[in-house]
């Protein structure tokens, strides 16, 4: 049976990295094209395909439908501290913060972005019901950026076991290949994989955003309790105290 593998689910939680180490690795006669692509536009061509697109997991319901059962498809999600996305930039939006708790940039290649793609609050609903809709039963595979980043080589032996997929080379030698133009736009520049020292969201220059979003929307504490980063809300107070 022909494969489709998709990758999903929070937008600057790494899913650009995380295709082009697919794209220099992954094996088994798969197609990987060389931009960001809906796979409900690709799920019917011939063949064994990988795509990525975190809005996808908004979709997923209708891309399965019109594969009428006709590929294996696998869904890796993608995760990553709600305070880092919420204090991440991308570069056709370098004066403001791309993702919000109710609302996310959308920036196609060649038009002015708009506040008009889900934020955090939306985005986490749509993988708990796609999680637990049983629309997968062999499961989903979570991928954590920061698992990412910590251990690249350990993700793709996980996803090698869990996925029964075949790699050859280094997930964190994605760099040293040739990367298409559109999958460079959301690095913000192509560089190695390196762990940052102390996470983004705790720098002062991101103190007022986290503190203004925490506060306006206290159900993102509920994303951080239920994606495990916190096991309460009390590392609020204490950041608010020491702002």
């Amino acid at each position: 049976m022909e494969r489709h593998i998709i990758t999903a689910g929070y937008g600057r939680a790494g899913t650009t990295l995380f295709y082009n180490m697919l794209r220099h690795t992954l094996k088994g006669d798969f197609n990987l094209p060389e931009k960001e692509v809906p796979a409900a536009q690709w799920i019917r061509k011939p063949g064994n395909y990988a795509t990525k697109r975190p809005l996808d997991i908004f979709d997923i319901p209708n891309i399965l439908k019109i594969n009428a059962g006709r590929k294996k498809v696998d869904l890796i999600i993608s995760l990553r501290d709600p305070r880092d996305i919420l204090t991440s930039f991308h570069k056709s939006v370098p004066d403001d913060y791309f993702v919000s708790a109710d609302f996310c940039y959308f920036a196609p290649e060649g038009r002015v972005p708009t506040k008009t793609a889900p934020g955090i609050l939306q985005t986490q609903h749509a993988i708990a019901t796609i999680a637990m809709s049983g629309l997968f039963p062999q499961g989903v595979f979570l991928l954590k950026y920061e698992d990412l980043i910590d251990n690249p080589e350990l993700v793709k032996n996980k996803l090698a076991e869990g996925l029964n997929l075949r790699f050859e080379g280094k997930f964190s030698d994605f760099h040293k290949q040739a990367i298409p133009q559109d999958l460079q736009r959301a690095l913000n520049g192509v560089r190695p994989v390196e762990k940052t020292a102390a996470p983004k969201w705790q720098k002062p220059e991101h103190r007022e955003r986290i503190i203004d979003q925490f506060t306006r929307f206290p159900e993102l504490h509920d994303v951080l309790i239920a994606l495990g980063y916190e096991e309460d809300a009390s590392w609020f107070e204490e950041f608010k105290a020491a702002a």
